[in-house]
């Protein structure tokens, strides 16, 4: 199960494996949630689930969704530390209430478990939890509290993880498919430039080679000899300072493309349990580099208009959005206020009929994959 969690740290979309084996782990069938919500990267709220009937989830998500009795209690629960469904809602209470009529005894009287707090404070809260059947507790509860106890910290780590890279100057790169859009090469090197991680647009782009390579020894290089001292200046300067640093970098390729680079210094290793403890130490930090090809914001915007009907000043905030910059950092460029950013969105999302931003932006993504633009 440790594994499966290290795995979701650089692809959040594994969540979803890790809950399904989860359920099972125990030898009986627990229905299994991770939940909660990210201020920062308004990833709110986190919701993976497995074992549930689909027609008790969406149910739960029409109308339970703000009347849960166990969540009410959910600040009861330490960090770390484990509580059970009895102790964040008692059964006698829990059973006069429509919640358990309509979703909890439907599915084999699943009232019993509980779960473990991965974090819980000002700009978030998240928590792995299950619920079993009532005739499983006196045999699997203190088990599975147990379990997810001992799964918290590795699960907590994962999601500071997903929260890196999902999250900050980038944060709305993010699309369901490749986490930080079609299109983007990510790589976690260390600082002596060693290549760790590359997901697979990142490989695709070291094996053509136009912008930057690996030698054997597996560490990065950037064909254009002044961005790789202005990026080896930024591991030097990551590796020393206190702070994470940020940084970012207009290239162009030897084909004549343009890209947008962006690289964000990451001390993982001060973190506890960190999932990388072969590379990643106490004195060690990481460099998230994020390369992306360099759009023409301009025929973008006039597809926006014509594909999903929105307005220039629509089509150009939503193409902002597409491209990681946050609303402040949107109102900023164009020189307005965030707030009639805010309603641009807001009516861009009516127009296209999407409900969150996240799904504007990956409409925006699957019209790129498509070839659209």
């Amino acid at each position: 199960m440790t594994n499966l969690a290290v795995a979701a740290a650089l692809d959040p979309g594994r969540w979803q494996n890790f809950l399904d084996e989860l359920g099972q782990v125990l030898g009986t069938r627990i229905c299994t949630q991770l939940i909660g919500y990210d201020q920062l990267t308004n990833a709110a709220p986190l919701a993976y689930s497995s074992g549930y009937d689909p027609a008790i989830l969406h149910l739960y998500e029409t109308l339970y969704a703000d009347k849960n009795p166990f969540a009410a209690n959910f600040s009861k629960c330490a960090v770390g530390r484990s509580i059970s469904t009895d102790e964040l809602c008692e059964t006698e209470i829990l059973k006069k209430t429509d919640f358990y009529a309509d979703l909890l005894r439907p599915m084999e009287d699943i009232y019993g478990g509980g779960g473990s707090m991965l974090a819980f404070d000002a700009d978030r809260m998240f928590l792995i939890g299950g619920n079993l059947r009532a005739k499983d507790r006196e045999k699997y509860e203190h088990e599975w509290l147990q379990l997810c106890v001992q799964l918290a910290p590795v699960i907590r780590q994962s999601l500071e993880i997903n929260r890196m890279i999902s999250g900050l100057s980038f944060e709305k790169w993010a699309a369901e498919r490749h986490l930080l859009g079609v299109g983007t090469a990510i790589f976690v090197i260390d600082p002596t430039m060693l290549i760790h991680f590359a997901c697979s647009k990142a490989h695709e782009l070291l094996a053509k080679g136009t912008l930057v390579g690996s030698a054997i020894n597996r560490r990065l290089q950037f064909r254009s000899e002044q961005a790789q001292n202005q990026f080896s200046a930024f591991v030097r300067y990551q590796a020393r300072e206190s702070s994470n640093a940020f940084s970012n970098l207009q290239m162009v390729d030897e084909d004549g493309h343009g890209w947008i680079c962006r690289a964000m210094g990451v001390r993982l290793g001060d973190r506890d349990d960190m999932p990388f403890s072969a590379f990643m130490t106490k004195s060690v930090s990481a460099i998230l580099l994020a390369i992306k090809p360099n759009n023409n914001y301009v025929t973008i915007q006039e597809k926006l208009q014509a594909e999903l009907g929105l307005s220039p000043v629509e089509a150009a905030s939503a193409c902002m959005l597409s491209e990681g910059k946050t609303l402040a950092e949107i109102a900023d460029n164009r020189q307005v206020s965030v707030f009639t950013v805010r309603n641009q969105i807001k009516s861009a999302l009516a127009k296209s009929g999407c409900r969150r931003q996240a799904e504007l932006v990956r409409k925006i993504e699957q019209l790129r994959l498509q070839g659209i633009f």
